[in-house]
């Protein structure tokens, strides 16, 4: 996966045509200057139509929702304002949910469920009477069983839903009086006095706690709670049973077992004529939310302005909006025209400082590709605050654009970059002075405070120094607008967590733009510098005299560069890997070679001289499979520069190759392009040759030293570098006491005598 997105990256970067700054051809092409007015017109018609959209045609003094009014608003016109979609739709469905439940009783269910239960208690009663005088002669006891039985099989075969065993005990006992009182009660002023449901889940969702039960032509309005279907009515039948007061004379659930299955479902739900009452009542919701006349007041100035104000002042500027269309076409897109060529110019600001004080940053259409990409993460960013989440400008993550330009350019384009920041944001956002304000000032401290960004750790400095900003910043603003206190406090809490996280996010975009951008931060190069980098560790344990090599020539290149004003920390890395192109045929290079016989005495000078150029090549591929940056990759490739093998050209003329190719004898190049990989170069070059000294002495080190430099220069070597003939001066210097400290004589300790 990894190998993946690496190729992803370099398929990215060669086709934005990605190079490190010292590598960057300064394309002026009418091509090139094509892509630029691109990026500059397509970046601010985006941003004029995606940032806000929401008040694209809106004219920009119209205030929000919670701002304060700087003027009187007065209706120039009557108009309506009319409900939203939402709106009215929330109201109608109010409204129909507001219909109570209809419900059509049923008497002549009611009433013949109470005939058949008379019916059945008149059948039993006349068995009972019967079987009564058959019980009282002896004589007749076993017929009078049977014809019990009889008796119960007749009703049973009539009332085929009672319970057998009730039937027959209410045939033997002698309460079939009671049972026909109490339970012809019950049904008639319990359960069918309100009706019987067939199922409570199949009423209709409303919002009424009210029924209207239609009983003939009359309309009984009754809590919905009351309806019951004929699981509650059995229940409800069983606790009045309870209830009743002579309930200890009777078995409860013999009643229960012989009146419950005259409960039947009486009531059914008149769903035509509640639509009917539903589509009535959605009809008398007006569209209409508010009419305003003219000359009436929306807002005074000093006041807040409340939602309703806010849409109203957006209606008003609606209805001149349609006016001006009715007047003319080109009316309707002036404020989009007008803020399309605001932002054009502060891009072109932008461009205007860039071809006159940093003509390589303006060429470099990739680097100006990135610019515009912070600006687009900025705003969108903002936009999620301000518009989806709806949060104070003091959570604006304005600090992250600032620290962004100024880790990945340098404080002037950060500096640069926030006050223009400060004014787009001031016209979006309908000239929002606080807000300019607060870019500025933030933005600034974020930019001083990650100008010399070392470490990740160095971000709480500027945590710091932002939330000090913030404090500060948002009492006096507070306090100008006589905000209460507990809101200044809450504020400042929105503040220190912007200061708090703006740092965190930062850190984490970074590597997005240093990776595909070709940028090389010092936290990079820190990163790159931990010698137990897995190529280094390679390096030290494959070729440990190339390692050797590789962390002296990188003392001695950053010490020169420091003494020349050139970045240390870049020569330093650089050096560390310059070589890690030997790693794969340690033993072909002398360093390496720990005294044993070398193998270029059994090749030919041609082959030795294609073995070591092939390290350059090599260490180039290793580095980009190690995903190192362009900037370091190019001391791998420019250490050597072009120089000549003169050791294997010398071999070559002895052996008698005289009509030979010399430049095949040389190093493929490129010249060094940067001061930082020419001080490499030099310090490769003395760090080898200051082994081979028999006597390092001060002076001849420094003759040593002077001889490589001017070899150098006058090869032609250093023509593509900015370096002066004052800076190979102070460079000599830095070399020299680097040499006498490393080549230090000691003083020679006396042999101690042997003990007699």
């Amino acid at each position: 996966m990894y190998r993946l997105l690496l190729r992803i990256k370099r398929f990215l970067k060669k086709y934005l045509k990605v190079k490190a700054e010292s590598r960057q051809e300064p394309i002026s092409g009418s091509r090139s200057r094509a892509y630029k007015f691109i990026m500059l017109g397509l970046a601010a018609m985006l941003i004029t139509l995606l940032y806000p959209a929401e008040s694209l045609f809106s004219p920009l003094n119209i205030p929000r929702r919670g701002e304060i009014a700087t003027e009187d608003f007065i209706s120039s016109m009557s108009f309506t304002i009319m409900k939203s979609e939402g709106e009215l739709k929330e109201e109608q469905d109010a409204a129909r949910n507001a219909i109570p439940i209809i419900v059509e009783y049923n008497t002549a269910l009611a009433d013949s469920a109470l005939v058949r239960f008379e019916q059945f208690m008149s059948a039993a009663d006349t068995a009972s009477r019967r079987l009564t005088r058959l019980y009282r002669d002896s004589t007749r006891a076993i017929a009078a069983d049977s014809q019990a039985a009889l008796a119960t099989s007749e009703i049973s075969r009539r009332f085929p839903l009672v319970n057998p065993n009730a039937i027959k005990r209410l045939l033997l006992g002698n309460n079939i009086l009671t049972a026909r009182k109490v339970i012809r009660d019950i049904l008639e002023n319990n359960i069918y006095f309100s009706g019987v449901l067939t199922d409570l889940t199949a009423l209709p969702n409303v919002n009424a706690r009210s029924v209207i039960v239609r009983i003939g032509p009359r309309d009984v309005y009754m809590a919905r709670d009351r309806l019951v279907d004929r699981t509650r009515a059995f229940l409800n039948f069983r606790t009045a049973l309870k209830g009743r007061p002579e309930s200890a004379a009777f078995d409860i659930e013999q009643f229960y077992e012989l009146g419950r299955q005259f409960i039947i479902p009486n009531l059914t739900i008149n769903y035509a004529e509640m639509e009917a009452r539903q589509e009535a009542a959605m009809a008398e919701i007006s569209p209409i939310k508010e009419t305003l006349s003219e000359g009436d007041v929306i807002v005074s100035a000093g006041d807040r302005v409340s939602e309703r104000q806010e849409l109203i002042l957006r209606e008003l500027s609606k209805q001149k909006e349609m006016v001006a269309r009715e007047e003319g076409w080109h009316r309707h897109y002036i404020p989009v025209v007008a803020r399309f060529l605001l932002i054009l110019a502060i891009f072109v600001i932008l461009y205007l400082h860039l071809y006159h004080f940093r003509r390589l940053l303006y060429l470099s259409n990739p680097k100006i590709l990135a610019l515009f990409l912070i600006f687009g993460l900025e705003l969108f960013l903002i936009y999620v605050v301000d518009v989806e989440l709806q949060y104070s400008i003091y959570l604006y993550p304005i600090p992250i654009f600032a620290m962004l330009m100024t880790i990945l350019f340098d404080v002037q384009i950060g500096m640069l970059n926030t006050f223009l920041l400060a004014a787009l944001l001031g016209i979006l956002h309908r000239f929002n002075f606080p807000l300019v304000l607060i870019t500025i000032f933030a933005g600034t401290v974020a930019c001083y405070s990650t100008r010399m960004v070392r470490r990740r750790s160095d971000f709480m400095r500027a945590v710091l120094y932002m939330a000090m900003t913030y404090v500060g910043l948002i009492y006096i603003l507070e306090s100008f607008q006589a905000s209460p206190f507990e809101e200044i406090v809450s504020l400042i809490g929105l503040g220190l967590f912007n200061a708090v996280m703006s740092p965190l996010l930062t850190i984490g975009i970074l590597p997005f733009f240093e990776s595909l951008f070709g940028f090389t931060t010092d936290i990079t190069l820190l990163e790159l510098s931990d010698l137990n980098h897995p190529l280094l560790k390679r390096l030290a344990l494959e070729a440990p005299g190339t390692y050797h090599h590789s962390i002296i020539v990188g003392n001695l290149a950053e010490n020169a560069a420091k003494a020349i004003g050139a970045n240390p920390l870049l020569a330093r890395v650089g050096a560390y890997y310059h070589d890690i192109g030997k790693i794969e045929i340690p033993e072909y290079f002398v360093e390496n070679q720990l005294g044993i016989k070398s193998r270029h005495e059994s090749l030919s000078p041609s082959m030795s001289a294609i073995i070591l150029a092939s390290h350059v090549k090599k260490g180039r591929v290793m580095g980009e499979e190690a995903d190192l940056p362009d900037e370091v990759l190019n001391f791998i490739e420019e250490h050597h520069g072009t120089m000549p093998m003169n050791y294997f050209i010398n071999k070559a003329r002895e052996m008698g190759m005289e009509n030979m190719n010399e430049s095949e004898f040389h190093y493929p190049g490129p010249k060094p392009q940067m001061r930082e990989t020419a001080t490499v170069m030099l310090a490769d070059s003395v760090e080898a040759a200051s082994r081979t000294l028999t006597d390092p002495k001060p002076a001849r080190l420094r003759n040593l030293v002077q001889n490589i430099i001017n070899d150098r220069f006058q090869s032609g070597e250093l023509e593509e570098c900015p370096l002066t003939l004052k800076d190979l001066a102070m460079i000599r210097e830095s070399f020299v006491q680097i040499l006498i400290g490393v080549f230090h004589q000691r003083v020679e300790y006396p042999k101690r005598e042997a003990v007699r």
